[in-house]
């Protein structure tokens, strides 16, 4: 099967509070965004695939002043209004069978062979998405790592056939990520996820209370698995 893979990334284009909408929002996950997620998709074993990151397109200037204190980002990862991504996402699976909208937040990672793996799954035709369950919480301020289970993580890709998808056609998910797991599916079981664990997300920190803290050689082990 020919297949698009194409990561979708919400930076500030929903959220609890508006102050995403604020420069000091934005320069804040920038920099969550730039240290660990572009580092999780630079280090892809397989770089065959696209990034989209979403923007509010009020704040594209901020936006842009944010991006300016950085390197240029690889060309297959972008930084797009809700308008341009649809344009482009069209555009991009042209000619393939198959669309993997892969999900993940602008402050998590991918293991490094996820795109990989990906690429070579072949999924049963009913198949609607791939739920990884397994992964790992990081706290990037006490620098602690812990393993987690989770039954319907945030972290799934939605596959779509292309003329589908071009058409119209769009899953939806009750009650939000968690509703993935209600669609046709099927679970990669290897820890694929890393969720960081910074100062503006508490409640992943008191799931991390309950897990088994790994050892610093465990975790800088680890930590090779998703970037470097």
């Amino acid at each position: 099967m020919k297949k698009k893979i194409i990561i979708n990334i919400a930076f500030n284009t929903f959220g609890f509070t508006e102050d995403r909408l604020t420069e000091k929002w934005i320069n804040n996950r920038m920099d969550l965004f730039m240290n660990y997620t572009v580092q999780s998709l630079k280090s892809q074993t397989n770089q065959d695939f696209l990034t989209l990151v979403l923007y509010d397109a009020s704040t594209k200037a901020l936006i842009d002043r944010a991006l300016s204190n950085y390197e240029k980002l690889p060309s297959n990862i972008k930084f797009t209004d809700k308008l341009e991504q649809r344009k482009i996402i069209e555009y991009s699976i042209k000619g393939y069978d198959y669309l993997y909208l892969v999900r993940i937040d602008s402050d998590d990672m991918y293991h490094k062979t996820y795109i990989e793996q990906l690429h070579q799954y072949q999924h049963k035709p009913q198949t609607e998405v791939i739920i990884n369950q397994n992964g790992y919480l990081y706290d990037i301020v006490n620098q602690v790592i812990a393993p987690q289970y989770h039954f319907c993580p945030s972290f799934y890709t939605l596959i779509y056939k292309t003329e589908e998808y071009l058409k119209g056609k769009r899953y939806i998910l009750p009650g939000g990520h968690a509703g993935a797991i209600t669609l046709n599916h099927e679970i990669i079981t290897k820890r694929n996820f890393l969720n960081i664990i910074h100062k503006k997300n508490t409640l992943p920190k008191r799931i991390l209370e309950k897990n088994t803290i790994l050892s610093d050689k465990d975790a800088k082990k680890i930590l090779k698995e998703f970037r470097d």
